[in-house]
């Protein structure tokens, strides 16, 4: 079986000793000291983030071209780039979240491989206009934008959406209309228990083009996470509701769907608490019912692969993950694998070459 060339969809760029980030006050007090970094951060960060990312190792080293390179391993060869998405720069002003954009452009000028740029802006905001064109005078390679919609009633989750990010908002379902006149794309992000909701906005706005990442991140179906799916009937539940849920969506033909981030610790696969890596068989076996009716129910010229690191690197290794899904793959034809792997991604964020 021929070997797909590879647009990685969904991968964080960041440097925390040279950007601002939520853990760079940390880093430059105590990098010199990478345990004891690591204790304080476990102290001062609350213990949803801590749970959610596992392993802090991720967010307070750098993750750039360099360490992407030596993470694809013998499929670099494979590799013709990254989309990179918005990754949690601090912003003192609204206006500043494209110092993004303008960080990416430097560490990687020629698009060797990051070859489109999904930014930060708020969409309710007044100068939304103003933020999205510095964006676009910041890099050829900027193509839309992903304002967090993630957020939980239960406490041991962490929320990643802004009080202004509500999809039933007036002025944030301005903004998202606004993406669409503009030409620009929406990476939705959020917990399986809001996809109704989204369904909802994206059926009201069918111009703006949108792909959900993470297939929408049914906590705890993989196994108890946190407080929630401590036993076999929860887990039961959240994937019915996942499934039915994702079903209506896959009615709207607009929408696109990443198969991402199915193994970070939210998912409750636990692989992140082991010493090492899921295998690839086992990697197959417990993910291959969740990715397989994903691509069935969507139909797979909608899906893209993304990686979703460094984040799943707490639970995977890249080599793993790019076999496992070459294996998930096989029983569809050389062009559908393309588009899984490369062709459906360059389509959606407008990737020439």
């Amino acid at each position: 079986m021929p070997l797909s060339p590879i647009l990685d969809a969904h991968v964080h760029q960041w440097d925390p000793r040279t950007t601002p980030r939520e853990t760079t006050i940390a880093v430059k007090l105590f990098g010199w000291n990478p345990r004891l970094m690591e204790w304080v951060v476990r102290r001062a960060i609350p213990k949803p983030l801590i749970d959610f990312v596992a392993k802090a190792e991720h967010a307070l080293n750098p993750y750039l071209p360099a360490q992407l390179n030596e993470d694809w391993g013998p499929h670099a060869p494979r590799i013709e780039g990254v989309v990179h998405v918005q990754a949690g720069w601090k912003a003192k002003r609204h206006h500043d979240l494209v110092d993004e954009t303008r960080w990416l452009e430097r560490i990687d000028p020629e698009g060797e491989t990051i070859r489109a740029i999904v930014g930060a802006a708020h969409l309710e905001a007044s100068d939304l206009d103003a933020v999205l064109d510095a964006h676009v005078a910041s890099s050829s390679r900027f193509r839309g934008v992903r304002d967090m919609l993630a957020a939980h009633a239960d406490p041991s989750v962490v929320d990643w959406a802004r009080p202004g990010a509500k999809m039933n908002s007036p002025a944030w379902r301005k903004g998202y209309a606004r993406l669409g006149e503009r030409g620009l794309s929406f990476d939705a992000w959020m917990y399986h228990h809001q996809l109704d909701d989204f369904r909802a906005l994206a059926k009201a706005y069918p111009d703006t083009p949108v792909v959900l990442c993470h297939l929408g991140s049914p906590v705890g179906i993989g196994g108890p996470y946190a407080a929630l799916a401590g036993d076999a009937a929860d887990r039961e539940r959240v994937e019915n509701g996942w499934r039915e849920a994702f079903v209506r969506l896959c009615e709207l033909d607009h929408v696109r769907f990443k198969i991402s981030g199915i193994l970070m610790p939210i998912m409750g696969f636990g692989a992140e608490k082991r010493e090492q890596p899921m295998p690839r068989a086992e990697l197959v076996d417990r993910l291959g019912p969740l990715v397989r009716f994903a691509i069935e129910t969507a139909g797979i010229d909608r899906c893209m692969f993304g990686s979703n690191f460094p984040m799943d690197k707490v639970s995977v290794d890249y080599v793993t993950l790019i076999e496992a899904y070459d294996e998930l793959l096989e029983g569809y034809d050389e062009a559908e694998r393309n588009g899984f792997w490369r062709d459906n991604a360059r389509a959606f964020y407008r990737i020439d070459g």
